[in-house]
Order: structure tokens, then sequence, then C-alpha cells
């Protein structure tokens, strides 16, 4: 076998960390035969302090309760971690057959990694593969199964600047990634089983995908009227444009994205909800559904990001099984507080809500600077209006300044303020955090 090395024009994008299927890596190896075996990855630490303030209240002066226990959401603390960012570290191995009768085919695995293990001095750091794949490529487009990036609210993420950075969860007990701006502008699409097709290219700059994903279960705050009857698949689809507005020298990118799933309920959780809602139900399911659009312009060195979505039975966070209340105490470290479930107490689909605005600009010579500003609500539901402890607004404002020192090394410094309410408390809380930290591409 020979080594050679590809050049890369910019440190390894957003599509390698998430979606690496498409990435030219830096390090190829090949046979003579026409085999191709291909390495790319990062790894990032970052050095952040959290501060939080004003734990909700109801009027009587009692932190409000997460759970029917009694457990709070975030008590005021200050706190220094040294953690990984919204990214986990990643090692990416891409195997390519030779091309054979116009087809193009591969394999994909992707390690991801994380550092951060809480107060375990033998490390309780988890690693997971969240790319294992295989690719069909030819006149038809590219078809892929196993495990990937899903399609609704992809293009919310990539095109985040927090995903080469912390955003909200930056926290020691913490021993996953951070959230980024996930749950404050986007819910998160999430690496899953599925058989997703690329069409061709439409011509004038459109493009599109579609695919059937593994279902999941539809979480409500109370248990058991969770809806958990899987009789079909989950569909997403994606349509986009890029080109250039009206030949000023202005790029534009558009997109549209959806996600729709039918989940039934056992006859357990049909019981239960019927005694919930008091009414008698016959065939009863859960309709989830939730469409994502956004665009980002582009004139020389200065980007702008707007996105945007809406959507029933998808709780605060996204993908159906977000966590109940009962059982996310402190799940996400107080950051993006109340994993609040796809459905009520009495097992009804939520609306939920929100986007985010971006503008980025390129000073030249490798040197970045960024804000943006979103948030995610939601609608309360006649069961909500009795519970101190629902979600009813997470919004987050974000700075960051970025320099690529060479193309496999960025330096990053952030900061952030952002702001927790709950329906029928007296307090909302804010958070603010800040750091330093560094990527390393290759």
């Amino acid at each position: 076998m020979k080594i050679s090395k590809k050049i890369a024009v910019a440190a390894i994008p957003a599509v390698m960390a998430l979606a690496s299927t498409n990435v030219d890596s830096k390090i190829l190896l090949m046979s003579q035969e026409g085999w191709e075996v291909s390495f790319d990855g990062a790894a990032n630490a970052f050095i952040m302090q959290n501060s939080g303030t004003n734990a909700p209240t109801t009027s009587g002066g009692a932190v409000v309760a997460f759970d029917g226990t009694g457990g709070i959401i975030n008590a005021a603390n200050t706190e220094t971690s040294i953690v990984t960012g919204l990214l986990p570290n990643v090692w990416g191995m891409t195997l390519k057959a030779p091309t054979a009768n116009g087809l193009d085919m591969s394999a994909r695995l992707g390690l991801y990694t994380h550092m951060n293990g809480g107060e375990n001095a033998l490390g309780n750091g988890e690693i997971n593969i969240r790319e294992t794949s295989g690719t069909i490529a030819g006149s038809f487009g590219s078809v892929l199964v196993g495990r990937s990036l899903g399609i609704h609210q992809s293009n919310a993420i990539l095109n985040d600047m927090l995903l080469f950075g912390v955003g909200a969860g930056a926290s020691a007990g913490n021993n996953n990634t951070t959230l980024g701006r996930i749950g404050v502008g986007y819910l998160y699409t999430d690496f899953q089983p599925m058989v997703s097709w690329t069409l061709p290219e439409l011509g004038n700059g459109f493009a599109a995908k579609v695919a059937l994903l593994d279902p999941k279960d539809v979480a409500s705050e109370t248990p058991a009227n969770s809806a958990t009857d899987h009789s079909a698949p989950r569909v997403e689809a994606q349509i986009t444009w890029n080109g250039d507005f009206l030949q000023t020298g202005v790029g534009v990118n558009l997109w549209v994205d959806g996600t729709y799933q039918h989940t039934g309920r056992t006859a357990a959780e049909t019981q239960s909800r019927q005694a919930s809602a008091g009414v008698d139900i016959e065939h009863d399911s859960v309709d989830s559904a939730g469409v994502g659009f956004g665009t980002k312009l582009t004139y020389e060195g200065f980007s702008l990001v707007a996105s945007g979505f809406y959507a029933s039975g998808l709780g605060m966070r996204g993908q159906h099984s977000v966590l109940p209340r009962s059982q996310a105490q402190d799940a996400n470290n107080g950051t993006v507080a109340g994993s609040t479930g796809a459905l009520d107490d009495d097992g009804k689909e939520r609306k939920s809500y929100g986007g985010y605005i971006q503008g980025t600009f390129d000073f030249g010579q490798g040197t970045n600077v960024g804000y943006s500003y979103g948030g995610n609500y939601m609608r309360m539901t006649g069961s909500d209006m009795n519970n101190l402890g629902t979600t009813n607004a997470n919004t987050m404002h974000s700075g960051m300044i970025w320099h690529n020192v060479t193309d496999n090394f960025r330096l990053v410094a952030e900061g952030g303020y952002a702001e927790k309410s709950w329906y029928l408390a007296d307090d909302d809380q804010e958070d603010t955090f800040g750091g330093i930290g560094a990527f390393f591409f290759w």
C-alpha cells in the first residue's frame, strides 16, 4: 500500500464532525487494486466557568420542584471545569471499494469519545459509536443503510457556530458532550438507525434527501401515558437550494426539512390515558411531527444564518423520547433545565417552536468573530396549567472569537448568557458561561 495526504483548504468543516460520510480525509491509504481506507477526526478541550443565579421559586418562596420528590432544577453556583464541547472527540474511518459497473460502495465507522468524567478518579467518560453504515452511490444518487446523522434539523446544527464551541451545559458533572444551542434554538437531530436516499442532482441548485428511521418512544410526563407501540418507521425529508442572489455576489442557501412519526399506545397505555384524561379513547395514538426551515446568506467575509422550527409531540430538545420530568431531574446539569417530554401529564402532544439568528465575520488570516441569539418555547396544555415545574422558555445569547492558527489547529474564546423560565414560577434562572478552548483536526 502507498500513503498519500490530501491537502485541506481549511479546518475540517462541521459536516465532518457530524456527517462525515461526505468528507475528504486528510489521511488516505490506497491499494494497487483500487481499495481506499481514509481517516479523519477532531479533538477538543475547553476550560469553562459557569455561574447560575436566581433558582426559580413559587410565590411562597420555595424552590420549584422538578419532580414529585421535591428535587430542584439547579441551585445558584459557580464552577470551573475542563470539558469536551458540543462535539466529542472523534476518530472516523471510511473504507471504499473500487468503482465497478458505475457503482461506488463504501463503509463508515465513527468512534466518539468524551473526556469528561465527573468526580470519579478512575474516569467515567463515555465512548459511543454514532456512525456505522454502508453506502452505495451511482446515477440514482446514494443510498445509506446504518446509523448516521438524522435529517430533520440537521442544517440548523451544522450551521451553528457553537458546533465548534461549548454553549449550554458546560458542567464538570456531565460525562457526555455539552449542549451547544440544542434546546435553545433548535431540536437535536441525533444519530439514528436509518435507510436514507440522497437524490441525484436535481439541477438549478436544488437537492433533496429522504429517509426511513427507527421509530422512538414518545415520552409523557406521566410515564404510563407514553406511547411505545411502533407499527411504522419515522419519515424525514429535506429540500435545499444553493445559488447566487440575482448575481449580486450574495450566496444563498435555503432549506426546508420535516419529520413525522405515528405511534400507537399499548392496551395498558391507552387504559392509563383514559383514566388520566377522563374520556373513553377507542384508538389512542400520537402523531409527532415537525418542520424546520432556514437560510444562510454569505457576502465576502460576512455570513448570516436564520433558522426556525415548529413541532408537535417532539418536546423541548427533540426526537420524541426526551425524558419526562420524573426521570430527568438535573439530567442536563440545570443549564437547559426542564427536559420536558413530548407529551404532558395526560399524554397529550405539546407544541414547541423556536429558532436562532447568527452573524459571523471573517477578518482574514484565520480570525473570525460571531454572535448568535435564539430560544425554544413551549405552549402550555391544560394539564400544564396546574404544574409549577413545566418549562416555558429557554433562551441564550452567545459570542465567540476563533482563530485558525493552521489548517489543523483552531483556538476558540466563547462567552454567553442563558435564561430559563418555568410556568407559574416567580423567578427565572440566569446562567453565564465563558472560557477558552482549542480544536485539533486531521
